[in-house]
């Protein structure tokens, strides 16, 4: 008897193992279809790389976890492709995934309900963000359609917004231009619109948006915040002189760095200072004299915080070691290595420990 009870519980402790975690099953996606569909769920898929670390973080460490088995399970037929082969690549066409990890949560006819890009820390925001993919107000499926069917109401529009910029899709700014048509003078000031001024995407330097919070900046302060607007502001700036000087703009000239320096003035926050030797920075180097730029390089750099550098650095020191001569290559290396022993910022002490002996000291 006691053998016969002892085998039943491990059986049945093995069976809540098994359904602790997700349950990924090894079906097609028309199989998949078929299941949720007699089964009354949704399909949940995981779409992966064999290179991508967060799909691998994903996979070993917040799928397994019992939260995630309780969550998913009941309400979807979870399955998994890889887009470097098979079934994964033609998904991975169909539903026009570019980024990895992608989650789709699907209808029974295969149509896009939900589109969630780039894993969770923990399985506590994921199973938040899976729950917006059944919210009628946040699944990007269902408000898509609605767009696609006519739909143009404020309401919509915002959700929609707000859908499609959690998912970096393109199609963000087309929407959130429409909402931006639709609102009066004083409605644009409104919290409410405020994450079209905040995000830089949609509001860039130059950009009609950017041009309109700046020559409202004091209405948007009163209804916003100060610190907030300034903040936007000083990002902005940031954004498009470190865009200047690592290369990813390549049109602007002079008067654009000047207009920037100018309108600089108007604001106060915190990044100023340093905003400005990046203004130094970015104007000599399209001066193109490298004497000057290391100049620049060697009085400012060690004045700017080093999570700042990560961008900025490592442009300017090729351009130095491409162009200079002997000396000029040596004092930028100099420069380096002064800033790889300073350093405490992680991520710049790796990626300075990568680059000084595989592009400066070669």
């Amino acid at each position: 008897m006691n053998k016969v009870l002892y085998v039943f519980v491990a059986f049945f402790m093995l069976q809540v193992g098994a359904f602790a975690q997700t349950n990924f099953e090894e079906l097609t996606l028309v199989k998949a279809l078929e299941k949720a569909k007699a089964e009354n769920k949704l399909v949940f898929i995981d779409t992966y790389t064999s290179w991508c670390m967060p799909c691998k973080y994903m996979a070993n460490t917040i799928f397994p976890k019992s939260e995630m088995g309780e969550y998913l399970n009941p309400r979807f037929v979870c399955v998994k492709f890889n887009t470097e082969e098979g079934e994964g690549a033609e998904i991975m066409k169909r539903y026009e995934i570019s980024a990895f990890p992608t989650f789709l949560i699907l209808n029974t006819k295969g149509e896009v309900q939900h589109r969630i890009v780039g894993g969770s820390e923990t399985a506590e925001d994921f199973i938040k963000r899976v729950a917006e993919g059944l919210d009628e107000d946040k699944a990007i499926g269902i408000l898509a359609a609605k767009y696609e069917k006519g739909d143009r109401d404020v309401k919509l529009l915002v959700k929609y917004a707000r859908a499609l910029l959690a998912v970096d899709d393109p199609l963000t700014v087309q929407v959130a231009n429409e909402l931006i048509s639709k609102l009066n003078d004083s409605q644009r000031v409104d919290s409410a619109y405020w994450f079209i001024y905040e995000h830089p995407v949609l509001t860039q330097v130059g950009s009609p948006n950017m041009e309109y919070l700046l020559a409202n900046a004091e209405r948007f302060q009163k209804s916003i915040g100060a610190e907030r607007v300034n903040e936007k502001i000083a990002t902005a700036f940031d954004l498009q002189l470190t865009n200047m000087i690592t290369g990813r703009d390549r049109q602007s000239g002079m008067e654009a760095i000047d207009k920037v320096e100018k309108e600089m003035e108007k604001y106060e926050f915190p990044s100023k200072s340093r905003l400005k030797l990046f203004v130094e920075i970015a104007r000599v180097q399209k001066s193109g004299d490298v004497e000057k730029l290391l100049q620049v390089c060697e009085k400012n750099i060690p004045q700017i915080e080093h999570e700042h550098l990560l961008a900025m650095f490592f442009p300017l020191s090729l351009t130095i070691k491409r162009n200079g001569n002997e000396d000029q290559q040596q004092r930028i290396l100099k420069l380096a290595k002064t800033l790889l022993a300073e350093t405490t910022n992680d991520k710049f002490k790796f990626s300075l420990g990568q680059f000084i002996p595989y592009a400066l000291e070669k």
